[in-house]
């Protein structure tokens, strides 16, 4: 971020600055005290679980330029008066403000990602294409949210040539806020599936959401999207807005071809000319990789330096992430879960080239509302169709899970049902067998990783069980 001026803050956020100005700029913005907080911006922000504002005071003694504060009973008399605190009714909202104004003082490319799904894997093979040549910020880990995004922005120096903004939401109108914000050049849609559909209600819905990113596309504007996404796209899309279709469908202005799949990830060609190599485990992935494909080629670069960057890319965190448990093999995608996204997985362990019995431990996916049971069973007959030997539900919808694969699973599978994670830790090492292939998978909610912690490696060796 540029150094900012107080009054620059103060007008762009509609605030107030208590006292005389003693602090002529900021440094950086600072949103959790716990950081380093010299010559930074504080706000004081109020979550569910904390209020920023019983940090203010600590956050100016230890060196802070100033804070951002709703409630003024918080700060101390000494910093009342003194021009390093800033007044807004809502600290959330005044970040945003200030976000947006410093979008329109950057030159960078801005690049928005949204979608059902795929979009933080898609939003960091983008910033790895992008940054193998020019310099740039992209959003860290999951930040979507009406937080991450700002901050993601804020971010941005002068001398940055693009910024990777990853939009989420959950609720009807957020991705039109957010893009109202980050004024993207070029977005992605990564796919649309029934996600959220306790606040959305229908698939459709879910798209008009996502696709709304369109209407706030700046005048060069330039739109990529999977041929899964593509389907609910708009009739109409705006003549300014250039688009490119990615898939594997003959259609598909940018096609995969030629997939193959070994354990060090996946084998592709891009419209049966361009080879490349993808250290990342299934098909949805290499559509993922085609987004960064097609953003790549907008700014410039070309195939062999895209492919180049690609081959670079290391899974993220509980995103199929492979592990070896002693004598197991863990597929650790345990950061997230809707049904498109179960299937997906499905699909990438069964086609991962590796000796041992597949076994699947599903926990709940939230925020599916009405359609739950519907959902969950409809994830259960996919996973007893897929290769799996082992089929283990954990959550409130287990039944329903078990009930749908027990519909399409042969005799040879074994099929469980737990109602929590902690029943199932204590009975997990004694389902598997050494060599299992073992996927992780469900919401966040539920934290499917505080499985690893029964898994232990010393009674791998003894057991064959990890």
């Amino acid at each position: 971020m540029r150094a900012l001026t107080i009054p620059e803050i103060c007008t762009a956020m509609a605030g107030r600055l208590l006292g005389d100005l003693t602090v002529p700029a900021v440094h950086r913005i600072v949103t959790d005290s716990r950081h380093d907080v010299i010559g930074g911006l504080f706000f004081a922000l109020r979550g569910e679980n904390h209020d920023g504002h019983a940090f203010v005071n600590n956050v100016l003694a230890r060196g802070a330029a100033c804070a951002v504060v709703s409630d003024l009973s918080a700060v101390a008399d000494q910093f009342h008066r003194g021009g390093r605190v800033i007044q807004v009714p809502d600290v959330t909202a005044a970040l945003g403000k200030l976000a947006a104004w410093y979008r329109r003082q950057f030159a960078a490319q801005v690049i928005a990602v949204v979608g059902s799904n795929g979009k933080t894997t898609t939003k960091d093979l983008i910033a790895t294409v992008l940054g193998s040549k020019l310099r740039g910020k992209a959003a860290q880990g999951s930040f979507n949210n009406q937080i991450g995004v700002p901050l993601t922005l804020l971010s941005v120096e002068p001398a940055d040539q693009y910024v990777v903004v990853e939009i989420g939401t959950n609720h009807p109108g957020e991705v039109t806020a957010l893009g109202r914000m980050a004024q993207p050049d070029l977005a992605v849609v990564t796919s649309i599936g029934e996600e959220h559909l306790e606040f959305f209600g229908t698939l459709d819905a879910v798209a008009s959401e996502e696709f709304s990113i369109v209407a706030n596309l700046g005048g060069r504007a330039f739109l990529a999207m999977s041929e899964q996404s593509a389907a609910f796209a708009p009739s109409k899309l705006p003549e300014r807005c250039t688009h490119v279709v990615y898939g594997f469908a003959e259609s598909a202005d940018l096609r995969a071809t030629e997939l193959s799949a070994d354990r060090a990830g996946m084998r592709f060609r891009v419209n049966g000319k361009f080879g490349y190599r993808l250290p990342l485990i299934g098909r949805h992935n290499v559509v993922n990789a085609l987004a960064a494909v097609a953003i790549g080629l907008r700014l410039k670069m070309t195939h062999a330096e895209i492919a180049a960057a690609l081959e670079t890319v290391r899974p993220a965190k509980m995103r199929l992430e492979p592990m070896q448990v002693g004598e197991l093999t863990i597929i650790n995608d345990a950061y997230n879960a809707n049904p498109t996204s179960m299937k997906a997985a499905f699909e990438a362990v069964d086609e991962w080239p590796a000796a041992g019995r597949r076994v699947f431990v599903l926990g709940d996916m939230r925020e599916l509302g009405d359609e739950s049971e519907r959902c969950h069973a409809s994830v259960g007959l996919e996973a007893g169709r897929s290769s799996a030997k082992v089929i283990i539900a954990v959550g409130g919808f287990a039944r329903a899970v078990v009930d749908g694969a027990t519909k399409s699973a042969g005799t040879s599978k074994r099929i469980y049902a737990f109602p929590t994670v902690e029943a199932l830790s204590g009975r997990l090492r004694e389902l598997l067998e050494p060599g299992d292939i073992v996927l992780l998978k469900g919401s966040r909610g539920m934290r499917m990783e505080r499985l690893l912690e029964g898994l232990d490696k010393r009674s791998a060796a003894k057991t064959g069980v990890a």
